[in-house]
């Protein structure tokens, strides 16, 4: 009798724990994602049409793009509804050569888009890279560190104040819309690998432009910094022969009018990162907008409320 019920007990343990697993399989799938609330994206409470808005400068707005496909928007547009299921209606708002002030002074002008951001559930953003840029290219001569520090410093809480209008104004009018703000990259770091002031720069501004968006509610970090700026070449060893190359060319000196020809020439034929267009040496091109899609859509699949209802 004791073997009985023995071999009773067992046999419930293996049917449960066979339900348990049938479970399992049936409704979860590889590569499943669960919202910040614990919702499962396929959950009923989820939207059917899902409102985007892009505001930003260049980037936003797709330059480089030689496949002109809209660089990373019509991309996440894409993404969002073959792997979410839900039809997305995005907007871009962006501009090229607008920096963070230009943004906000757009969105103040533009009933049409103040329209767009109440409505949206989801905001993507890129901003800040024309605002560094300005100060670089002011620079006499950039391989002076104390000099560049003192303009970054002084450009830096320019550009806070600056940016903390933007967001405010942005969520003046969606106060809980999340937004995904991209940051910026090093657009030249394959050719002058070897300027620590140029890559200190960048990061700064980054830090100067995360400081500045830790202080609101709902907006998620998209660093593409490291991943640009570096492209293919990723590895340690790969970086150090490009400091040494790049060390060869220019002598670990660089002018306003080297760096300016650099980032925006005109008649290149060749890049030599692979994920940069050819042609400016300076905005991504159709695999460096497919990089910029991936990180933005993962970012937005961890933090998914724009989703539900």
């Amino acid at each position: 009798m004791k073997n009985v019920k023995g071999f009773s007990k067992i046999v419930g343990v293996t049917l449960l724990i066979v339900l348990v697993a049938l479970a399992v399989l049936t409704y979860w799938h590889p590569g499943a994602r669960t919202t910040l609330n614990g919702n499962h994206p396929n959950a009923v409470n989820r939207r059917k049409v899902v409102r985007v808005v892009a505001l930003g400068d260049s980037l936003t707005q797709g330059v480089g793009d030689q496949q002109k496909k809209g660089g990373y928007t019509e991309r996440l547009q894409t993404m969002i509804h073959r792997r979410d299921h839900v039809k997305v209606d995005l907007h871009n708002y962006g501009k090229s050569g607008d920096r963070s002030d230009q943004i906000e002074a757009r969105l103040v002008k533009s009933k049409a888009m103040q329209q767009e951001v109440k409505r949206s559930q989801a905001i993507v953003m890129t901003v800040g890279g024309n605002d560094l840029l300005q100060t670089l290219t002011k620079n006499a001569t950039i391989n002076q560190q104390s000099q560049l520090n003192t303009q970054l410093d002084s450009a830096k809480m320019t550009y806070q104040k600056k940016l903390r209008e933007l967001l405010d104004t942005v969520r003046h009018y969606n106060p809980r819309a999340p937004i995904f703000l991209y940051s910026i990259y090093n657009p030249v770091y394959v050719y002058f690998a070897n300027i620590d002031q140029l890559t200190d720069a960048v990061d700064g501004w980054n830090a100067a432009t995360k400081q500045t968006a830790g202080q609101y509610k709902a907006l998620y970090w998209i660093d593409i910094n490291r991943a640009l700026s570096v492209g293919q070449f990723k590895s340690a060893t790969q970086q150090a022969q490009l400091k040494r190359q790049s060390q060869d060319v220019n002598d670990g000196k660089i002018s306003t009018k080297t760096f300016q020809a650099t980032i925006l020439a005109s008649d290149a034929s060749d890049e030599l990162n692979h994920y940069l267009s050819p042609v400016d040496h300076f905005h991504p091109n159709a695999k460096g907008y497919r990089l910029m899609t991936r990180y933005a859509f993962n970012e937005m699949q961890d933090h998914q409320q724009w989703l539900l209802k």
